[in-house]
């Protein structure tokens, strides 16, 4: 079979050998129509039958559903968080690499392909999908999280599985430290640390502010936190008036229009000029007041200020009181 060009994905988060094949392998040869079985996520020895259908654009957001704990915010899902793969789905027509999804309370929970469930509904292409009724909580859990593995969630989507995987562990009478979370997901308890903060401090909006959410990493998120916690009125000013600040600006690339967008929101206020320049009309004195005591600082170029002059100007201060 001829590979696709980055259509689509690939899985394969378990390298289990099926009838000779990885999961990987037997799921791209699957077809509309046809069924297959493949080992449970959370049991090799539990075999899950799966039925593989296209279901058309227009039915996609009607039928399908995203697993709930799925980590990728599909509210963050946009043209560029997909647009690796959207030209090749809308060329094609579809996603030549089947999603699967879980047949579960009369509808379609998607386990693992939800980035090419919103290429399709951005494309207005047919939705490739192998469903079964045998996937549980625990395969779905599983297959939630080994989905991202080919673009990983950012700081903040990850930080709100996170915070989930801590209540989890409260509700079963542990503290759900950093530490705790960090044995469960395998990473450093800091990056745990840092993505829950990102989560809990920056609202979407900020999010959506970027090319996508993932531009939004630990020093981006550290920065906008920092600007945030500065001056929070400030702040959200800024992040409300940041679409219509950049409406007329292009950006060569996404990155640089993430830094103009970092620097927008974090970059101090000006301060207040202390002096107004009061015009006179003359090219030879300049007169300042400043803005806070209302006092005057009066400058005149030497070339026109003669001892006769200065008499004067002076006879006229000491008149001050």
């Amino acid at each position: 079979m001829v590979k696709k060009r980055k259509n689509d994905t690939r899985i394969d988060p378990f390298a289990t050998a099926v009838e000779s094949s990885s999961l990987d392998q037997l799921l791209e040869q699957a077809r509309a129509g046809d069924v297959i079985s493949m080992p449970s996520p959370s049991d090799p020895n539990r075999m899950i039958r799966l039925t593989c259908q296209v279901i058309p654009h227009a039915d996609i957001e009607s039928r399908t559903k995203v697993y709930g704990k799925n980590r990728r915010v599909q509210a963050l899902l946009t043209e560029k968080s997909v647009a690796d793969i959207l030209p090749a789905i809308t060329e094609d027509g579809r996603n030549q690499h089947p999603a699967l999804a879980w047949e579960h309370d009369d509808g379609l929970f998607v386990l693992a392909g939800s980035r090419r469930r919103k290429a399709c509904i951005l494309a207005k292409a047919d939705y490739l999908v192998l469903s079964s009724p045998d996937f549980n909580d625990e395969d779905a859990k599983i297959l939630a999280v080994s989905s991202d593995q080919y673009i990983a969630p950012s700081l903040w989507e990850l930080g709100q599985a996170y915070a989930s995987t801590r209540e989890d562990l409260k509700l079963q009478g542990k503290k759900g430290s950093y530490r705790e979370i960090a044995q469960i997901e395998g990473v450093s308890h800091t990056a745990i640390a840092d993505a829950i903060k990102a989560y809990e401090c920056l609202p979407k909006e900020v999010l959506a502010l970027y090319p996508t959410a993932n531009h939004v990493g630990r020093e981006v998120a550290k920065k906008l936190i920092q600007a945030r916690e500065k001056d929070e009125s400030d702040f959200n000013a800024r992040v409300e008036s940041c679409v219509s600040a950049f409406e007329d600006s292009e950006f060569d690339t996404d990155d640089k229009a993430a830094l103009a967008v970092t620097k927008y929101l974090c970059e101090a206020p000006q301060a207040v000029k202390r002096n107004e320049e009061i015009k006179l009309d003359n090219d030879f004195v300049r007169i300042q007041k400043h803005s806070k005591s209302g006092d005057l600082t009066i400058r005149i170029d030497n070339k026109v200020m003669t001892d006769k002059r200065f008499s004067q100007l002076a006879k006229v201060l000491e008149s001050f009181n």
